[in-house]
């Protein structure tokens, strides 16, 4: 499994260890046998490549001992290759060995060298713009599989483009200077690396969540926020290994003291908790779990919201039906406003303590579970960490595919069907492909290019299904708290899909049956709708129940199965969907005219 980092450094592996590399870079292992491309010269055009700059610049002499050291100097000089550098100066590394207690970088050894570097790396070029349009995380991991957040100091008012911090540590020194295979940004500190989990991050002495961290040990809650990495199979029984990440909402002890709650009995009792605390019907552990998100959310993510008319949002938990509802009031970002026991405020400042799996969030209420209230729920069928980590790993069709992005010019997609996301029915699917080199590709992430409207899909992005006649695929919803709602769906169309619309070439115009949890079954032609635009790459919306009612809170599975002999015989037959919209009806809901 490949990165697209991986896939610039697929030379220099093959020219080191052969098949014990590839078998390290499956496990992200870059510790090299040697430095293969010793010697090689990698100028291009009248620009010099990002190391090669590096070494012309006396101020960061120290960085470019600690990329050689690491073995991957050469690499990331590479011409063919785009990478973005955060490049510390030699003042920085200085103080950085010191905080470590070491004279050296050959003190903390080669692979602590090489893991510091990727920390500091980007398989791809981000420019001053698109830097400092960031609002939290950078839209591109690091080569160490990292997010890093983008802030501005106390210096912000003063300062402007000089106060720029990168995970609030590193002052951004020198923006974006321009290199042969990218940009080079210069640091005046150097990153910590990320190696603790959420967990380890609240045990940290200086952190004030000593009941709160006792409360997650006796759940046994911690167990499972310390995993990072967890080894399974996928959908053909393959072995992978799965990113695992969290949100911890976390109360500091000030916070519980003021609610007079002093110690893990007084909040069992205060929760009116029974003895066994990892039980998960415990109010204990349910009041745990429900301060935890499964997923890295920054600050930034959570205060976001699905529509442009939304002011709020209902996010999971770890409990099977609590959902926090963060909404925002006259400027401000609370969760569950107004519910007594139950609201609470991000403590900003505190807040985006990062891990390697996931964010620590400070908040200043104790926050007990609240009763959940509906919310639109906006259901994106590709907004999935496994298709990140897959699209990542190397495996779209082509080598600088990017997860939830449209390319300039030309279209990227990936088979998913392995992933295990999506129960799903083959019959006879048609002899389309999205290429003639894939020839078993039946669900398909697809991403746009700029030069049509697809683009203009939540993410840029489809789930394209070729399923054939009679074929079908379940998905699994979120969580949707229960009450009435109307529920439409998103759909792509191709000029060359158009045969669907018009009900010609075999096809019967794209009919297909709809049910949620076996029930409420439902068959239409949503291709044939009036609200369908011919002749391009377009989308539309179709709503598939004007009412349908959920009498518990949990999530549903929602399965479409294709009733279209076209789907089977021709080869342009498929279906694109982006995403699935839940709306709740309420009294006040507005009528339709």
């Amino acid at each position: 499994m490949k990165t697209r980092y991986q896939q610039a450094f697929k030379g220099i592996l093959r020219q080191m260890c052969g098949k014990a590399a590839w078998a390290l870079l499956a496990l992200f292992c870059f510790v090299a046998c040697d430095d293969p491309y010793d010697g090689d010269t990698f100028t291009v055009y009248d620009m010099q490549p990002a190391s090669t700059y590096l070494s012309a610049r006396e101020d960061c002499s120290e960085w470019v001992s600690i990329m050689k050291y690491a073995d991957l100097y050469n690499a990331v000089n590479q011409a063919t290759q785009s990478f973005t550098v955060f490049a510390p100066t030699n003042e920085a590394v200085q103080r950085f060995l010191q905080r470590e207690g070491v004279s050296s970088i050959e003190e903390l050894g080669e692979e602590y060298a090489n893991n510091l570097v990727k920390f500091h790396l980007l398989a791809d070029t981000l420019n001053q713009q698109d830097f400092i349009s960031v609002d939290g995380a950078l839209p591109i991991k690091t080569v160490s599989e990292d997010e890093l957040t983008l802030s501005y100091g106390d210096d912000a008012a003063a300062g402007g483009l000089q106060s720029l911090y990168l995970n609030g540590e590193a002052h951004v020194a020198e923006l974006a200077n321009r290199v042969s295979n990218g940009f080079v940004y210069i640091l005046d500190d150097v990153m910590t690396p990320l190696t603790e989990s959420v967990y380890e991050r609240i045990c940290e002495p200086e952190r004030p969540f000593a009941l709160f961290r006792e409360a997650v040990e006796a759940t046994g809650l911690d167990e499972r926020i310390n995993v990072i990495y967890k080894d399974t199979v996928d959908a053909n029984g393959r072995p992978i290994t799965q990113k695992q990440n969290f949100t911890l909402l976390a109360v500091s002890d000030a916070v519980y003291q003021q609610a007079g709650i002093n110690s893990l009995q007084d909040l069992a009792s205060k929760l009116e908790a029974g003895a066994d605390y990892t039980n998960p019907d415990n109010a204990l552990y349910q009041y745990v779990a429900y301060h935890i998100l499964p997923g890295a959310y920054n600050l930034s993510k959570l205060k976001s919201f699905d529509t442009s008319d939304a002011t709020s949002k209902n996010w999971e938990t770890l409990t099977s039906e609590g959902l926090v509802k963060v909404s925002e009031v006259d400027g401000v970002f609370y969760m569950n406003y107004g519910v007594e026991d139950s609201q609470a405020g991000f403590l900003d400042e505190e807040s985006n303590i990062q891990a390697k799996n996931g964010y620590v969030h400070q908040i200043d209420a104790w926050m007990a579970v609240a009763e959940p209230q509906p919310e639109t729920v906006l259901f994106d069928v590709t907004n999935y960490d496994a298709i990140r980590d897959w699209i990542e790993a190397g495996n779209g069709d082509f080598d600088e595919m990017k997860y939830q992005t449209y390319h300039e010019s030309t279209e990227g997609n990936a088979d998913v069907s392995s992933l295990g996301l999506y129960d799903y029915t083959l019959t006879s699917p048609s002899p389309w492909r999205p290429g003639s080199t894939k020839p078993n590709w039946f669900i398909i992430y697809f991403t746009a290019k700029s030069n049509n409207d697809w683009k203009d899909a939540m993410y840029s992005d489809f789930l394209m299904l070729n399923l054939g006649n009679m074929g079908s695929i379940t998905f699994t919803t979120p969580v949707i708290v229960k009450g009435k709602y109307k529920v439409s769906i998103q759909f792509g169309n191709a000029k060359s899909m158009d045969f669907i619309h018009k009900g010609e070439s075999g096809s019967n115009g794209g009919q297909m049956e709809f049910s949620v949890d076996e029930k409420n079954v439902v068959t239409a032609s949503p291709y044939m709708s009036d609200d369908v635009t011919t002749g391009g790459s377009h989308m539309f919306t179709y709503t598939v129940y004007e009412e349908i009612e959920f009498d518990a809170t949990s999530s549903h599975q929602f399965k479409l199965v294709l009733k279209d002999p076209g789907a089977s015989s021709n080869s342009n037959y498929r279906i694109m969907i982006d995403y699935i919209l839940f709306e709740p009806i309420t009294d006040e809901t507005p009528v339709e005219q």
